[in-house]
């Protein structure tokens, strides 16, 4: 008898044949291996692990990215960044490195362009984008031994005209993303980047990150408002200034790291010093900000502007913190400080700082005079009459002569007015009305209004009613004490005001009815009494009225016993 073979399962033949060619594909898509070329391998060098830590020194978030060049200059992932307080990052080599500033970030494309302090060893751009279906590599971290991923190019999408963003499908190893992706010859494409909506793995173009450029408006962008370590000082000086002023937006220990760099990268500027004086006397550290103004002095090319920055240093302490003392501090060091600079450099701007200065020691002749002369100068402006307004009110000169200044000053304004010529119509209108001029002042004072729309409390509507009153404009007032009813309708004050002039326009039922309002917000208030009490007179109810007067002197109202005499 014949020996008969097993017949074959040909069912499990077909489920291994699946599974073999299941995991043939698997390996055709990502290929772990140790044998790529040199180059590729070589890429390991410029990888290095990030972490990112909270203000309280927490750790926040982790990731990798690689270094573009040998001077620090580092690409990866933006979302480590996000709420970061400082970074540090660990090259191949095992070496710590402390991240000091960002050039730029986009949180769309999730990437960050940034600068550690140290020598790194960069990878080399790749001269052409990778296409659809080119071998490409993944490098991962490694101490030991780099892991090499060989993959392919799913698809390419091009973005800004110019720049690449690719698509893989591939088996990753864990916690690869921020791993450089390469070419055959080791020249950077990107880095490994998780797709937040489906298994894909993705890629921005390195050459798009490499090519961010800081500008003076780069730490005024919302996502590099959410990170705490400082921006990149841009090459520019103007934009370098720009940059330094939109940083004092930021906390202090930002601010604080962005005037170092400043410093760094222009020593001979007084302005980094100056920003970090400021922080200083913030924090009522007057040496240290002396110090740092000195330091300025002897350093900036400028002599002048930073003798003129100390100057109003000091003058500010003096104005906002006069109670702070510090004998090496005072408006004379200020005024000879501003002298210096003006010395240096004669220019209006120092002596306007003068000027104001000894206004603020009262020495209200003097400045009044050199305000004055300011004003044939080329800073000639509406701010230089108004603070010579000022001198005459200080000095009681005749009214006439501080209303000629204000409109000096309102003549430079075109019509109609902006939003700065507020303070002086304002100002000109209280010396109108001073001078018993109720009706000009009224129009200055609506001229006001209509330059503050929208912008106005109740006290403005209170303060032109009672203007109207005494020029007998008193439908106007009616208008105006309603507005401040509306505003502020819990104001027991502005009721009974209203409730007055009421009476004194001869709606006397009305005016009870209103000054009823006052006195149910406010039962202690002997002004409504007041005149309650004299519009249930003039209503014919003389005994209740004289009694509500009682009640009135009762609660302090110094007018009522005149009247009880009166009307007795």
């Amino acid at each position: 008898m014949k020996k008969q073979h097993p017949t074959p399962n040909i069912k499990k033949e077909k489920v291994k044949k699946t599974y073999l060619a299941i995991i043939m594909a698997l390996l055709a898509i990502s290929i772990p291996s140790y044998s790529q070329p040199a180059p590729v391998k070589n890429a390991a060098k410029s990888i290095f692990t990030l972490t990112t830590f909270k203000a309280d020194g927490s750790l926040l978030a982790s990731s990798h990215g690689v270094f573009t060049d040998a001077a620090g200059t580092a690409i990866s992932d933006w979302a480590p960044f996000d709420g970061a307080s400082r970074a540090v990052v660990v090259d191949a080599n095992g070496k710590s490195l402390e991240v000091d500033y960002i050039y730029d970030a986009n949180e769309i494309y999730d990437v960050v362009k940034f600068h550690v302090k140290g020598k790194t060893t960069g990878l080399t751009l790749a001269p052409a984008h990778a296409a659809t279906g080119d071998d490409i590599y993944l490098v991962t971290y490694s101490l030991k031994k780099p892991e090499v991923t060989a993959t392919k190019v799913e698809k390419v999408e091009t973005f800004m005209e110019k720049y690449a963003y690719y698509v893989m499908k591939m088996m990753a190893p864990e916690n690869a993303v921020g791993c450089p992706l390469v070419n055959a010859n080791g020249q950077l494409l990107g880095f490994l980047q998780q797709s937040r909506f489906t298994t894909d793995y993705h890629s921005t173009d390195a050459q798009y990150i490499t090519d961010m450029q800081t500008t003076g408006l780069t730490c005024n962008d919302p996502v590099m408002r959410r990170t705490f370590i400082p921006t990149a000082i841009p090459d520019d000086k103007e934009q370098a200034q720009l940059a330094l002023v939109l940083s004092s937006q930021d906390n202090n220990d930002k601010y604080a790291k962005t005037a170092e760099l400043f410093i760094e990268k222009f020593p001979d500027l007084a302005d980094g010093y100056s920003a970090k004086a400021q922080l200083a006397v913030n924090n009522n550290d007057f040496a240290a900000a002396k110090e740092d103004m000195e330091t300025a002095i002897k350093k900036a090319t400028a002599k002048d502007e930073a003798h003129f920055t100390y100057a109003r240093l000091i003058y500010q302490k003096e104005l906002y913190k006069f109670d702070q003392s510090f004998p090496a501090w005072n408006l004379d060091k200020a005024i000879e400080e501003a002298q210096q600079a003006n010395s240096i450099n004669p220019q209006p701007l120092y002596r306007h700082l003068e000027a104001q200065i000894r206004y603020t020691k009262k020495e209200y002749q003097q400045a009044y005079g050199m305000f004055i002369e300011l004003t044939n100068s080329n800073i000639r402006n509406p701010e230089l009459f108004y603070e010579a307004a000022q001198c005459k009110t200080m000095l009681e000169a005749p009214k006439e002569e501080t209303v000629a200044l204000l409109d000096s000053a309102m003549a430079l304004f075109a019509k109609p007015y902006p939003l700065d010529a507020a303070p002086y119509v304002l100002y000109r209108a209280a010396m109108l009305e001073d001078m018993g001029e109720y009706r000009r002042a009224v129009a200055d004072y609506n001229q006001y209004d209509s330059i503050m729309t929208g912008r106005i409390g109740a006290d403005f509507y209170y303060k032109r009613e009672q203007c109207e009153v005494k020029g007998r404009l008193f439908k106007q007032a009616l208008d105006d004490i309603d507005t401040a009813i509306r505003m502020a309708p819990k104001e027991p004050l502005y009721l009974a005001e209203k409730a007055s002039l009421q009476l004194r326009v001869n709606m006397k039922e009305e005016a009870l009815e209103t000054v009823e309002k006052a006195i149910a917000l406010d039962p202690e208030y002997g002004d409504a009494y007041l005149i309650k009490g004299l519009s249930l007179i003039q209503l014919g109810k003389k005994k209740e009225g004289l009694e509500v007067l009682e009640k009135a002197q009762q609660l302090g109202n110094e007018q009522a016993s005149g009247m009880i005499e009166k009307y007795k």
